[in-house]
Parts: C-alpha cells; structure tokens; sequence
C-alpha cells in the first residue's frame, strides 16, 4: 500500500507521515536507539577535575568541531577512579553536544581509534553503534550531519537556560536514519571522502 510501518510491542504502526522521503529498493528506514547505543559521559564535582593533563581527559562540547575531536589547553581531566571504563571512548564511536547552544545541535565527531585515557562529560552524548564497523559508523555519521536530520535534532530541543538547548536521550532514539545495505555505505562514505580530499587539496 506504499506505507511504512514500525512494530511496537507486536503491532504494525503506520509511520508514514513520520518518514521525509523515499528511499531506493534496498534501504531501510530505521531508528537510532535500534543502530547505537546512546549515553552521557562523566559526571563529577568541580573540585574532583583537575588540569595537570593528568588521569582521563574529559571532552566538552568546545571539544567537538563538525567531523573532528580536538585537543584543548584548557581541558579538564579526571581521576580513573571517578570513570567508569565502558564510557571511556572507543573506535567508532560519535560523539555530539546533549547541551549547546541552537546553532551547534548536530555537530559530532567520529572516534578513529580506541582512547584509553579520553570520555566526555555529562553534558555530551556517546553513540556507540552496537555492531561496530568502520564503514557504519562514517555513514551514520554523514547521515546524522546532514541538514534533514540537523533540523529534525532542533525540533526535539527544550530550551535549557537562557542559552542552551537540551536533546533528550529518547528523543534522539527516535531519530529516523535512512539506512542502505552495507556495499552502498561503503560506496557513499568513499564518494563523501573523495569530496572532502579535494576539498582540502590532499
């Protein structure tokens, strides 16, 4: 009948009017708590950080730039004891601001590599995909940065203070990506790189 349907607790659930587009034969439209899963990083009282570059680096939403994790000065650190290991960061996964202002929800970095040493704070989102793969975590990452899903992450925003603006765990889960089978991924994310490569003049 040309309709998307989800099952919830065993009943098929006529999404359609929820879905922006079509996609091609092959893909599916699937929801982000079902791809990763979603967590906050550190939680601590002030006096416990520290800034000697000592213990495990704890990364902000300053931290984080479109596609890209930096290195601060003025990072604050933490010690193991106060860090629980499976929120430490690992390859593959993203990482975007659960609190900031209204022009940088969306924006989110990859993790390339496992980092022992290195989570994020309380105010900041892990999604850690469940089936760890390269090829995955680069596509969820374009997918999520593009402007469809950037203003579907606005529309979930409660407003947080004067400034800020605060995207709910749950709410984020239910965030619908477009999903193609995996040679596509790996197909689109090559295209995306190549762009990016000429872009910069590597």
């Amino acid at each position: 009948d040309n309709k998307y349907y989800e099952q919830i607790e065993g009943e098929s659930v006529d999404i359609t009017e929820d879905i922006p587009f079509d996609v091609p034969e092959g893909w599916v439209w699937c929801r982000l708590k079902y791809i990763c899963s979603i967590f906050t990083g550190a939680t601590f009282k002030k006096e416990d950080s520290r800034t000697d570059q000592k213990g495990i680096r704890i990364l902000r939403g300053g931290n984080i730039l479109p596609f890209k994790i930096t290195f601060n000065a003025d990072d604050i650190f933490l010690s193991p004891n106060f860090v629980k290991e499976n929120i430490l960061l690992k390859r593959n996964d993203i990482v975007t601001p659960a609190v900031t202002s209204l022009e940088n929800v969306g924006k989110m970095a990859r993790v390339k590599d496992n980092l022992v040493d290195v989570t994020v704070g309380g105010f900041v989102f892990i999604l850690r995909p469940y089936y760890s793969s390269d090829w995955l975590s680069k596509y969820l990452l374009a997918a999520m940065s593009s402007p469809t899903i950037i203003e579907y992450m606005k529309s979930i925003t409660n407003k947080s203070g004067q400034a800020f603006y605060n995207i709910g765990k749950e709410r984020l889960g239910t965030t619908l990506l477009p999903i193609p089978p995996h040679c596509e991924q790996h197909r689109i994310v090559s295209q995306i790189e190549k762009i990016f490569s000429e872009i910069k003049g590597n």
